[in-house]
């Protein structure tokens, strides 16, 4: 093969320990072969070192690493793969919290309680406002709800047409 300052070469790169494709930027005497080469993916330049896996169009004709210990021998069978965090926890609240049409139906019994008894007024939801069980809130992004609980001192539980939900209060 005859190799030209500036062609293409698959090399092994020792920055990227990766077989990449490379630059010839220096060959060895009478043309013997490449010497210096630049790596294309990491700009950095190194002797030239021989891919590590054999090159696509050649075919392996055996496998390159026996490995003749039990565990080659005696694979272990493989895991099942686990679930994303985002799921657990929507598994989770879903085990624990009602059906969604029960929440929806508390929060429509509930509306309709507050519009019979007419003169209780709405707050508007803000983290500084502190509120009591039974007060109607307005939310600017769940809309209207009714606190369920006090849950602590700057917590509060409110329920909104799209379910509970846990916020905070009496924050100054």
């Amino acid at each position: 093969m005859v190799f030209k300052v500036g062609g293409d070469i698959d090399a092994y790169c020792t920055k990227c320990r990766l077989d990449t494709i490379h630059v010839v930027v220096a060959l060895k005497a009478d043309n013997a072969g490449p010497k210096r080469v630049e790596c294309k993916s990491c700009g950095g330049q190194h002797m030239y070192h021989a891919p590590k896996l054999p090159s696509r169009s050649e075919a392996p004709s055996q496998p390159a690493v026996v490995n003749r210990s039990a565990a080659a021998r005696n694979p272990a069978p493989p895991k099942p793969p686990k679930a994303p965090k985002a799921a657990k926890a929507a598994a989770k609240a879903a085990a624990l919290s009602p059906p969604a049409g029960a929440s929806t139906r508390d929060w429509l019994r509930r509306m309709e309680d507050l519009a019979l008894q007419g003169g209780t007024p709405i707050k508007a939801y803000s983290m500084r406002e502190t509120f009591a069980a039974g007060d109607p809130v307005s939310h600017p992004k769940f809309g209207k709800g009714v606190v369920l609980e006090v849950l602590e001192a700057k917590k509060c539980a409110i329920l909104f047409e799209e379910g509970r939900k846990v916020l905070a209060m009496g924050n100054v």
